[in-house]
C-alpha cells in the first residue's frame, strides 16, 4: 500500500462518518416565551403587576424581637400588676393589591399577624377592600394617627391591669373618605366586636354600633386632626385631636382628649393631653423624650368621670442599624392619685430590634 491508496482510504472514512453524524444531527428547540414579572409603579414603590393581568400586588411586613420589662404596680399595698419581664418575637405580612377601573382605584388589604408569646396562630390584622372613597372591612379609625415616641398612651390608660372597655380603634367597619393632597375627611360606621361575632354580647347589648369621623388638613410643616366619635350602647362621645410639626432639629406632637363619658372609644379619663418630641440627632439616630397627664380617671356605673389623675414620662431612641434594620428602646415612669382610694407608680420600657421589608 502506497502513501496515495492511504490518503485516499483516509478521506472516504472521513466522509462515511460525516455522513452518519449530519444524518442524526439534533436541532435544538426554539425557547419557550417567558413573562417577567413586570415593575408596577402607578401605585408607589414595590408594586408589581401579577403576571396575565392588569392587578398590581405589594408584599410587605417585618420580624420583631422585643423584650419588654416593668416594676409591680400597687395602689397603697393592693396589688393590680406583677412586675418582671416577657419576650416576644411577632411576625407580620401584609398583601396589597390596586388596580384602576371605571370607578376609581380598588383596592384590597390581607395583613396577617402572629406573636410568639400568644396561643393564637396568625390572626387576622387589619384587612379591608376599598374602591374609590369608598371602605368596607375589618380596620383601625383615626383616634390615634400616632405620635414620634412611645410614651403618650392614645389606646391604653394609666391604672396597670385596670379591665378597660376603651381603645377599641379596629373593628368592622365601613368608611367613605373625602381627600385631596393638603385636606381629608371622612364618616364612619362601627360594629363593635361582639361575642362569636353576634350583634348582641354577653350582657344582652344589642346596640353595639359606634360611629366616628375625622377632619383634617397639612399646612406647610403643620399636619391637624378634629376626631369624634359617638357609642349607640353607652351614649356618649369623645372628641380628640392629633397635632405634629417639624420644629428644628425634629418633630413635635401633641394629643389631647376630652370624653363626656366612658365608651368603647375612650375611657381612661374625662380628658388626657400628651406632647413627644423626636429629636434628630443624625440620620441614623433619633431620641424622643414625651409627657402626658390625665384628669379624672374612675367613672361610675353610668360612665360619669369622678376623681382621680395620673402623669407619665418618658424617653424613647431609635438607631437605624441598616436598611430595613432598627433598634427601638424606650422607658417611661407613671405616677397614679386615685384620691381616696390612694396612689401608685411603676415604671415600664421596652427593647426592639425589627427587620422590615
Amino acid at each position: 500500500m502506497n502513501i496515495k491508496s492511504l490518503l485516499l482510504g483516509s478521506a472516504a472514512a472521513l466522509a462515511a462518518v460525516s455522513g452518519a453524524q449530519a444524518a442524526d444531527a439534533i436541532v435544538a428547540a426554539e425557547p419557550e416565551p417567558m413573562e417577567y414579572v413586570r415593575v408596577c409603579d402607578a401605585f408607589g414603590t414595590g408594586y408589581f403587576y401579577i403576571p396575565g393581568t392588569e392587578t398590581c400586588l405589594k408584599i410587605s411586613g417585618y420580624v420583631r424581637v422585643q423584650v419588654d420589662g416593668r416594676s409591680d404596680f400597687d395602689i397603697d399595698g393592693v396589688e393590680l400588676q406583677d412586675g418582671g419581664y416577657r419576650t416576644n418575637t411577632r411576625a407580620q405580612l401584609r398583601f396589597q393589591a390596586k388596580s384602576d377601573t371605571e370607578f376609581g382605584e380598588l383596592h384590597s388589604q390581607i395583613t396577617l399577624r402572629a406573636n410568639s408569646n400568644s396561643d393564637d396562630d396568625y390572626y387576622l390584622e387589619e384587612s379591608f377592600i376599598q374602591l374609590g372613597g369608598l371602605q368596607v372591612g375589618y380596620f383601625y379609625n383615626y383616634f390615634d394617627i400616632g405620635l414620634p415616641g412611645e410614651t403618650v398612651l392614645s389606646d391604653g390608660g394609666p391604672i396597670a391591669g385596670a379591665d378597660y372597655i376603651g381603645g377599641d380603634t379596629l373593628n368592622n367597619s365601613i368608611r367613605y373618605t373625602f381627600a385631596t393632597e393638603a385636606f381629608q375627611a371622612y364618616i364612619q360606621g362601627d360594629a363593635f366586636n361582639s361575642q362569636a361575632g353576634w350583634k348582641t354580647d354577653e350582657a344582652g347589648n344589642d346596640d353595639e354600633l359606634g360611629v366616628n369621623g375625622l377632619i383634617g388638613g397639612t399646612f406647610g410643616g403643620v399636619s391637624a386632626n378634629l376626631f369624634a366619635a359617638y357609642d349607640f350602647d353607652y351614649e356618649d362621645t369623645v372628641i380628640a385631636s392629633t397635632i405634629t410639626a417639624a420644629i428644628g432639629p425634629g418633630e413635635l406632637g401633641i394629643f389631647g382628649v376630652y370624653s363626656f363619658g366612658a365608651t368603647r372609644y375612650w375611657d381612661f379619663s374625662e380628658w388626657t393631653i400628651g406632647a413627644e418630641y423626636a429629636i434628630a440627632v443624625n440620620e441614623k439616630f433619633s431620641i424622643a423624650p414625651g409627657v402626658q397627664y390625665w384628669d379624672n380617671i374612675l367613672y361610675d356605673a353610668d360612665g360619669d368621670y369622678d376623681g382621680g389623675s395620673a402623669w407619665r414620662v418618658g424617653v424613647t431612641a431609635d438607631y437605624k442599624i441598616t436598611e430595613g434594620l432598627t433598634a427601638k428602646a424606650t422607658i417611661n415612669y407613671t405616677d397614679v392619685d386615685l384620691d381616696d382610694l390612694g396612689d401608685g407608680d411603676r415604671w415600664d420600657g421596652f427593647i426592639r430590634l425589627q427587620r422590615s421589608f
